[in-house]
């Protein structure tokens, strides 16, 4: 089955597919239809007669911005997602790479021709996402149409969504957990709530309540402000399902949650996922999270993992740390840096992850480290070498570090006024989060007269985080 052939059968079946909290709803027979002019309508704006076009969706929190989605989904373009939070620079710096034929701004509904170059597509691109969250580099994560069912057809296996399951829209579209939730959803037939209500306001749950939303998805940051605003102090008794990703929660968070969904009849599953592997690759069982709460569970239905040493050589042994391996029909067709890189054949068979784990004597895996140097901020991954060179660019000397929830970012300089001091932490405050776009609770900024130092006279990063949470 394709998602074309499964918006097909909803469509017989009448089911909703979309609304809004103003009474906007479209079925999936007129979601099909509307996916169907929209493509139509791409082509009408460009004449060079290609058969598949590159485009540049801009993805507000939006019912256009779901159309277009379902759009790629089911028709022959490829397209990027791009975040609506991207500033001119970054967005001109990804036209100059990939020269898009148009860019759908799914704010205002309205379609702009940019080029038409008849792009070299290969045969099963059919989207990209960015695997730096909003950093503006131009690698792309390139994903096949069978990449996307298959995640969301696992996916829906492990979460056991069907027809009944009603979501809502509580992450961005343009970022692999939160498009994960619409394709998973959308090809069980289920309904979504799209809504671009934050989370911190009382109208966000008041529309939980009020349209008896069953599931809803979070990153570290979301159930951080769940629990600041006492979520686990309301019954909701029609959500059913929590689930966690994009990066590691704190084990009393985990706890929390975990008993307040076993004290409330819900299930709250912990995920794990890179966007080079469609979204998800790992889940621990809702039965199984207050007993393993730091674990990532098993490898979702169709993936398997397996951890290998310094050598490559696989590791068989129980409590042994090694580098994190998946492979699953969901791994990436591989990167792009611009359109030359579009019509290359998938590169991967299996996902090196980059992440130390072990595998305890049950088989659960646990994550215990990175080899390189990304975080993961609001479950988009960040690096902090882009970071720390962006920051130079500004003539600032820094040193960053941090955990999944937080950035820390040590800055030399020879200032010792105390407002000379706060004036760098806030600037360098603020250039983070115009690049970013992240909230000013997730970073944190110290001055320092110079950066601690490891026995091989390098940066110690370890000490860089110890230093900045201890000043803090």
């Amino acid at each position: 089955m394709t998602f074309r052939e499964a918006f097909q059968q909803h469509a017989e079946n009448n089911r909703k597919a979309l609304y809004t909290p103003d009474g906007f709803s479209l079925s999936y027979f007129e979601l099909k239809k509307q996916a169907e002019q929209l493509n139509q309508d791409f082509c009408d704006y460009v004449t060079n007669n290609s058969k598949r076009l590159l485009i540049f969706i801009l993805c507000q929190q939006n019912v256009a911005a779901t159309i277009a989605i379902a759009a790629i989904l089911t028709g022959k373009h490829a397209a990027v997602l791009i975040p609506d939070a991207i500033n001119n620079n970054q967005l001109k710096k990804l036209i100059d790479n990939y020269q898009p034929n148009i860019i759908y701004h799914t704010e205002t509904g309205s379609i702009q021709h940019v080029s038409e170059k008849k792009h070299k597509l290969h045969s099963e691109l059919c989207l990209m996402l960015s695997t730096s969250g909003s950093t503006g580099t131009p690698k792309q994560v390139k994903l096949s149409q069978n990449n996307l069912f298959e995640n969301a057809k696992s996916i829906i296996s492990y979460l056991h969504i069907d027809e009944k399951e009603k979501a809502i829209t509580s992450l961005p579209l343009s970022y692999s957990y939160g498009l994960s939730i619409l394709t998973s959803h959308l090809l069980a037939g289920a309904s979504i709530l799209v809504t671009d209500v934050s989370i911190m306001t009382r109208l966000f749950w008041d529309q939980i309540e009020q349209f008896q939303i069953s599931s809803i998805a979070g990153v570290p940051y979301t159930y951080k402000m769940f629990q600041r605003l006492k979520l686990v102090e309301k019954t909701l008794p029609y959500l059913k399902t929590m689930t966690q990703a994009g990066g590691k929660l704190d084990k009393a968070q985990v706890c929390l949650f975990a008993e307040y969904a076993q004290r409330t009849n819900k299930q709250f599953y912990i995920m794990y996922g890179q966007t080079e592997a469609t979204a998800r690759m790992a889940y621990l069982k809702s039965t199984d999270v207050l007993k393993y709460p730091e674990s990532i569970g098993i490898a979702i239905p169709g993936g398997s993992f397996k951890l290998i040493d310094e050598n490559k050589k696989v590791i068989n042994q129980a409590g042994v740390e090694g580098e994190l391996v998946y492979k699953g029909s969901n791994v990436m067709m591989g990167y792009a840096l611009n359109f030359n890189d579009l019509a290359t054949e998938p590169e991967l068979k299996e996902l090196h992850t980059g992440d130390l784990a072990y595998r305890n004597t049950e088989s659960l895996y646990f994550i215990s480290g990175r080899q390189s140097r990304f975080l993961k901020l609001f479950g988009l991954r960040v690096s902090l070498i882009d970071i720390e060179q962006s920051l130079n660019n500004k003539g600032y000397e820094v040193a960053c570090s941090g955990q999944d929830d937080f950035l820390t970012v040590l800055v030399v300089s020879n200032k010792t006024n105390h407002n000379d001091i706060k004036l760098i932490e806030e600037n360098v405050i603020q250039l983070i989060r115009e690049q970013l776009h992240v909230h000013p609770d997730v970073i944190k900024v110290k001055v320092c007269q110079s950066f601690p130092l490891n026995d091989n006279s390098k940066i110690d990063y370890k000490k860089v985080y110890e230093w900045v949470m201890l000043n803090e």
